[in-house]
């Protein structure tokens, strides 16, 4: 558990604050008006983090305290986070940074490209720079000081001549253009093959007004104060049963008094599989509330398309589910084949889900409402709950997703669990590969 002090967060955050020129000759006021036309955009209409993100930073360079902006204090202030916070436990600035100058990179390639002013961040900065765009003249204007040097009428016969030859190219590139640009907004009318694909696996997620929820990871924690921990048992994932449980009260007599539930921590990487889910979800323009399981209830979750993300020990709502499963976890983290099928283990474990080898499972059910659905991606490592996320998001995997399950053969729903290995480095996503899978019969 980290103190308040703030010597290492500043020394991390040294030199990223550091700008000499803030705004240069561009007036306040002009890049005060970008910085409400970038807000108000599309590009970040479901943005909320950064843009809060963006107008701090903005807003504290045009008073003048650029050089204080640093890591803890966006943390703090803009993210809310204690005044504990610890820059080196915690990336969401350096990981919300990196999203803002993506965001940032789309609208100025967008809505943005004729915009007279420009708002960026360097590389390794939380300051940002404005720059100004010089307009480009018209072609009026920058012919004319060259029309007024013609005196004679021979020249401005061969002037016209140049226009007239000047005139036939423009308008063969206009129509070349024209052309193309017609070509590309009938070829965008046509549905994308990784676009049919990602609508196979993520259907009813992606339908106009759709209520998508994901439930993540919360651990149950307990404070020893006399003892001055947090204690958690693995196995214990339910708050409310703890004052039943054996291995409660063997914590309680060995460290009590207890006090809590305490839900304070987040594995990094279900937080990390979770900022990968959102930015696809934002980049596909659907909603996605995100919910920590011990805040979940079935009046909130029931009625919406419901993902269950992270590991099953700190999910409890993955016993209850009403849904046929093939592939469980065990208690020693091993995932058991319930119903092996020729050339399958009934048993897939592993030495150690950090350094060698993990598994992830990724099972889709018909949601708890009709015309809903469920998603479930879960595994016991970091490496492994990133790599279900990938899987199911990036279009080479969705590509070899969708030819496993025969998807693209019917326009049938189908629902299905699959068996993913994981190679892992200490602590990192090696290679993806698939094992097997079981379709899910519909109900």
């Amino acid at each position: 558990m980290t103190n308040g002090a703030s010597s290492p967060n500043s020394k991390r955050d040294a030199g990223r604050g550091a700008s000499p020129d803030l705004h240069g000759a561009i007036p306040p006021e002009s890049i005060r008006a970008q910085l409400e036309r970038l807000l108000a955009s599309a590009t970040f209409s479901r943005t909320e983090r950064l843009r809060g993100f963006l107008r701090f930073t903005v807003e504290e360079t045009l008073k003048g305290k650029g050089d204080e902006i640093k890591e803890y204090q966006i943390g703090v202030q803009v993210f809310g986070r204690k005044d504990s916070y610890d820059t080196r436990l915690d990336p969401i600035v350096r990981v919300e940074a990196g999203r803002l100058r993506s965001k940032l990179k789309e609208f100025y390639s967008n809505e943005g490209r004729n915009d007279p002013v420009v708002i960026g961040f360097r590389a390794g900065s939380y300051v940002p720079v404005f720059q100004e765009r010089k307009a480009t003249p018209s072609i009026a204007e920058r012919t004319l000081p060259w029309f007024r040097r013609l005196r004679d009428r021979k020249t401005m016969a061969l002037a016209a001549c140049a226009l007239l030859a000047a005139a036939g190219f423009y308008w063969a590139a206009s129509s070349h253009r024209e052309n193309l640009s017609l070509r590309r907004q009938i070829e965008a009318g046509k549905q994308s093959a990784p676009d049919r694909e990602l609508a196979l696996i993520w259907g009813d997620f992606f339908a106009p007004d759709a209520r998508n929820v994901v439930v993540f990871g919360s651990p149950v924690f307990f404070a020893a104060e006399r003892e001055t921990l947090f204690l958690r048992w693995s196995g214990l994932s339910e708050a409310t049963a703890a004052p039943g449980d054996p291995r409660f009260q063997a914590m309680q007599e060995r460290f009590g008094p207890l006090t809590g539930p305490r839900h304070d921590y987040a594995l990094m990487g279900d937080a990390v599989a979770l900022q990968r889910l959102t930015a696809f979800f934002s980049q596909a323009r659907a909603s996605l509330t995100a919910l920590p399981a011990h805040e979940a209830t079935w009046e909130l979750i029931s009625d919406g398309n419901i993902i269950f993300l992270g590991a099953p020990r700190m999910i409890h709502w993955l016993a209850r589910l009403p849904v046929r499963q093939d592939f469980i976890w065990d208690a020693d983290h091993n995932v058991v084949n319930r119903n092996p099928q020729p050339g399958e283990q009934p048993k897939y474990s592993t030495p150690s889900h950090r350094t060698e080898m993990s598994y992830a499972i990724i099972a889709s059910y018909p949601g708890l409402r009709p015309n809903r659905q469920m998603l479930l991606l879960t595994a016991h490592s970091g490496p492994s709950i990133r790599a279900a996320v990938d899987y199911v998001t990036q279009a080479g995997y969705v590509r070899e997703l969708v030819r496993r399950l025969g998807a693209g053969e019917s326009s049938q729903r189908k629902y299905y669990q699959v068996l993913l290995r994981v190679i892992v480095d200490e602590g990192s996503q090696v290679k993806t590969e698939y094992v097997t899978h079981h379709l899910i019969p519909p109900a």
